[in-house]
């Protein structure tokens, strides 16, 4: 197996559960990813959901076409490293680490630390 195949697996260890969860289960799913963080939005949580469940979908073909995939981790990585600059660490630094939910953060946080180092950089756009 190689390095690229490594992100498109967590994303489906990390997606198969939450996708759904957030996508169909209402307002219980969308408590239990934020671990009571955020409060409930119909809308936040389907565009959410339907999101996280096409990066799963997109994961699965991304094991058999790891590199005409690779743009998803490109995205994944620009719109996690948004959200923790935008939202957790102003959060964190300004004392209310409370409001942050720390599976998310930390997740997007590995995510964004680790993906770039196997993203095929010069088959993308070289």
């Amino acid at each position: 197996m190689s390095a690229l195949a490594l992100p498109y697996l967590l994303n489906i260890l990390i997606l198969a559960p939450v996708g759904p969860l957030v996508l169909w289960g209402g307002q219980y799913g969308l408590r239990r990813v934020f671990q009571g963080r955020f409060g409930e939005s119909e809308g936040v949580r389907t565009i959410l959901g339907s999101l996280w469940t096409a990066i799963l979908c997109a994961s699965l073909l991304g094991l058999y076409r790891p590199t005409t995939m690779a743009p998803l981790l490109v995205v994944q990585v620009i719109y996690k490293s948004l959200w923790l600059a935008t939202f957790a660490l102003p959060r964190l630094a300004s004392g209310r680490a409370s409001e942050v939910p720390p599976g998310v953060a930390i997740s997007f946080a590995v995510i964004v630390a680790t993906y770039p180092l196997v993203i095929p950089w010069r088959e993308m756009f070289g």
